[in-house]
């Protein structure tokens, strides 16, 4: 006699993913084999809403590293019952693990969190400096020579605007902020671990 359905794992993944539908299928064959009473389903992100995850058991989502600041801010309210597993690996690994929690009678994440950033000595010295021509006499401060990737880049320009409370930009690799900011740049480059120098007058 096949166990009563009473409980859900909802697995969430990104939009074109098979790895949700992957591992729905596998945690139902699982369940099945071992009188369970759960269901799994799978979902893209864009289909997911409050009422959704609300009514679910618990919540796989799959690539935390991506999607966990997303999801926690749209759906505070079922943060505690959110799995966050990892989008690489042994599908069947990750179900195994999960149904031996079940059993167990425990919940954790499976995943490890998000990996710190990488150590300031790896990005080189940071140059910031000053410029005016071009620019109608309106100056700005440049920031250079940072080893980091364009989001990086664009999320570290968006801190230094913050701090300066002024406008800027990035492109081709290098941080504008609007303004002569050098000095105070220079230091909150240093408090958030990178070093940095003023380059020129």
């Amino acid at each position: 006699m096949a166990a009563k359905v009473s409980k859900t794992l909802l697995v969430l993944d990104s939009p074109g993913s098979e790895r949700a539908a992957a591992i729905a299928t596998a945690f139902a064959t699982v369940a099945k084999s071992m009188g369970l009473g759960w269901v799994a389903v799978a979902k893209s992100l864009d289909d997911a809403n409050t009422g959704m995850l609300e009514g679910a058991t618990r919540i796989a989502c799959v690539a935390v590293s991506e999607f966990r600041p997303m999801v926690e801010s749209q759906f505070p309210t079922v943060t505690e019952r959110i799995e966050y597993w990892p989008a690489s690996g042994p599908v069947d690994e990750q179900v195994n693990t999960f149904v031996a929690t079940l059993l167990g009678g425990g919940f954790q994440a499976i995943s490890p969190p998000p990996p710190a950033p990488a150590p300031a000595k790896k990005l080189g010295t940071a140059k910031v400096g000053r410029e005016t021509a071009g620019r109608r006499g309106k100056g700005v401060t440049v920031v250079w020579d940072l080893n980091l990737n364009e989001t990086e880049l664009q999320a570290l320009g968006t801190q230094l605007k913050q701090k300066c409370g002024t406008g800027g930009t990035v492109k081709d690799g290098r941080i504008e902020i609007q303004g002569d900011h050098r000095d105070r740049i220079v230091a909150e480059l240093e408090k958030l671990g990178y070093k940095a120098k003023r380059s020129g007058g």
